[in-house]
């Protein structure tokens, strides 16, 4: 299975699908329990995610997780260091850089050397980058030796999903983590896609649930479906729960991802648009 354990709502208010608020402690020990029964051992979360670490480590299941985690500024080793601290655990899976400007700037190279040196001492193992854009991937690929990179995908965004991309990850042995499969629950709420912002994208939404009305599924399975049949090159996806029940239902839709009949993949690329207005959640609205 490739879903890994999204953890910003164990920390925070997260997602404009988010009832619930952030998780409360003893449910985000259940869903951790929960997700370790099925087989998920891989968690992705963030120093910047609130108290998403520190609410990881206490639930004293972190030590059986390949924890991914993120630095969010110049201080490299520092924020490294508190994070196994918070996760209570010796050494980490990944770190990625959350944002990619701080590599990009000119004290790019010494910031990764940071975490080149923690990488020879055995306590990370890979070193990664979170990105927007292709370009974004390019440009970092370039200039560092990267394990990692996370990056959107979905059916409306399958910029990662090109071969050029597929090919400059598979030459450079650099594995990818997919991220906002649902785009923030657009995909999965009609309530959503109605709100007036969205009215200039209808033609969008039109065809994507006439694709999921033909197929007889629910949306959260044929969300799933990209991850499950059409990403050979996704490691894993990242997919975040506020609940138990949630989560089971995550599990049972993968297995029904598997499964659909989808259609042509002219079709299923006919979906994918470039305008950020749509794909980028942190233009929504404004």
């Amino acid at each position: 299975m490739k879903i890994a354990l999204g953890t910003a709502q164990f920390g925070l208010n997260y997602g404009i699908s988010n009832t619930v608020g952030q998780v409360k402690t003893d449910e985000i020990k259940r869903i951790l329990s929960l997700a370790l029964d099925a087989g998920i051992t891989v968690v992705d979360t963030a120093s910047a995610y609130g108290s998403s670490e520190k609410n990881i480590g206490q639930s004293g299941l972190s030590q059986a997780l390949s924890i991914v985690t993120k630095v969010s500024n110049e201080n490299v080793h520092e924020q490294v260091i508190n994070s196994l601290k918070n996760l209570n655990c010796e050494t980490l899976d990944a770190v990625l850089f959350h944002d990619c400007k701080l590599l990009l700037g000119a004290s790019g190279g010494d910031y990764f050397s940071q975490l080149e040196q923690l990488k020879a001492k055995g306590i990370i193992k890979r070193i990664g980058v979170s990105v927007y854009t292709p370009k974004e991937f390019e440009l970092l690929s370039e200039k560092f030796n990267l394990d990692l990179v996370q990056a959107p995908v979905n059916w409306l965004d399958q910029r990662f999903m090109q071969p050029k991309i597929i090919n400059m990850l598979i030459e450079k042995n650099i594995k990818l983590h997919a991220r906002s499969i649902f785009l923030q629950g657009l995909l999965l709420e009609p309530m959503i896609q109605n709100n007036a912002y969205f009215s200039q994208f209808n033609n969008v939404f039109s065809q994507y649930n006439r694709i999921i009305n033909e197929l007889g599924c629910s949306r959260l399975a044929f969300a799933l479906a990209i991850i499950a049949q059409k990403a050979p090159h996704i490691e894993n996806a990242i997919i975040g729960c506020c609940s138990q029940e949630q989560l089971t239902q995550l599990i049972d839709s993968y297995c029904v991802a598997k499964k659909l009949t989808l259609p042509s993949d002219d079709v299923l690329a006919s979906l994918a648009s470039t305008d950020l207005a749509l794909i980028n959640p942190s233009q929504w609205l404004g």
